[in-house]
């Protein structure tokens, strides 16, 4: 809603017609479902659910675009401190709302974290979100990442990124160089961050070509109705020869389609990753992983640990810091995804680089 001498975001005025319309649908079409696409603070998108269940009933659905940005922040610091912040911070939701979760979408990131967030865990944010568009757009050394600068502000320095998953993640300088090693590094990247949006509550987004680790479509520069604007490098028309590679063992379509396939049915099967509000973020003292509980909201000694590596070298998580959490030392996990054991010892469980675990006790 725009209002002269307002930040046009969260005025009274759209609150007030977002009631007005979901009224009326609850009385001519009441299966229709409201979604909150305000790319905002945490505090203020949380405003879109309603802040009451009932006298301020709004949107069942809002854009997680707060988890996106903190989640791309894993992979350029290599680190979840910041992620862990932000997921600690964000502000409850009302039971009868649900977050989507995405890694991309058709749209541009932009880092929008909450400052006190930022210097919480050690870094300037002005300087913080200029290393986060410089990696991304491939201006940092060793960065693997092939994303464009969008909506560059030369007063304020803030600016989004472009780009498609597989080549923010580094999958398309890796493919050039032909290094199996770097290739393996940027699939793992792509399925670490999908078994979090897979596995954090809500519902998940996969957006087109993701699943197939589509890379930058460069052909919009040639398109004078799309040139402007380098959104469109990650909007590709679907390659559907390359597609069907994804039914070919040992190529990257196969690895990611089959291994997407199987983290969605695991999670269909799940009852601990149904969005109840059963979530309970760990602090491991490590600040390489990002960990959370997830529990079975009608029988509580069911549950899954959720725990992700987003450092290029093998971490370990330890089992007594987390003991507290109902954790028990002695317990002995499988993971849901591999349907294997994790490497464990002295009360230690191994990752590898970009590894992630859904365990639970056997």
């Amino acid at each position: 809603m725009e209002k002269i001498g307002t930040s046009c975001q969260n005025e009274r005025g759209a609150h007030l017609i977002l009631q007005l319309m979901k009224d009326c649908c609850q009385v001519t079409a009441p299966g229709v479902l409201f979604i909150a696409e305000a790319i905002v603070a945490p505090v203020e998108i949380i405003k879109y659910f309603g802040e009451d269940a009932i006298i301020a009933k709004e949107c069942e659905i809002a854009y997680n675009a707060t988890l996106m940005a903190l989640l791309w922040d894993g992979i350029a610091t290599k680190n979840a401190k910041l992620l862990y912040q932000g997921v600690k911070n964000l502000p409850a939701k009302l039971e009868r709302a649900t977050w989507l979760n995405y890694v991309r979408c058709h749209d541009d990131i932009g880092f929008g974290f909450d400052d006190s967030d930022v210097r919480a865990v050690g870094y300037e944010p002005f300087q913080h979100r200029k290393f986060l568009v410089d990696y991304f757009s491939g201006q940092f050394d060793a960065s693997p990442a092939r994303g464009m600068v969008f909506m560059r502000n030369e007063e304020t320095g803030d600016a989004r990124i472009c780009g498609s998953l597989a080549s923010l993640a580094g999958l398309e300088s890796a493919q050039e160089s032909g290094d199996p090693a770097l290739i393996s590094s940027a699939v793992n990247k792509i399925l670490l961050l999908h078994s979090l949006i897979l596995s954090f509550g809500g519902i998940p987004l996969l957006y087109n070509g993701d699943a197939l680790g589509v890379v930058n479509d460069y052909s919009y520069r040639d398109d004078a109705g799309k040139s402007n604007d380098n959104r469109w490098i990650h909007r590709p028309k679907i390659n559907w020869e390359r597609a069907e590679l994804r039914n070919k063992q040992g190529t990257v379509e196969y690895s990611l389609f089959n291994a997407l396939k199987k983290m969605i049915a695991i999670r269909k099967e799940t009852a601990a990753f149904a969005d109840f509000n059963d979530r309970e973020l760990l602090d491991v003292n490590n600040e390489h992983l990002f960990c959370f509980i997830r529990f079975n909201y009608q029988r509580s000694s069911e549950r899954v640990l959720v725990v992700a590596n987003f450092d290029a070298s093998p971490r370990y998580l330890d089992l007594e810091v987390i003991s507290g959490r109902g954790i028990n030392l002695h317990s002995q996990f499988i993971d849901l995804y591999s349907g294997r054991s994790p490497a464990q010892y002295d009360r230690r469980i191994v990752l590898q680089p970009y590894q992630f675990y859904w365990l639970t006790e056997i």
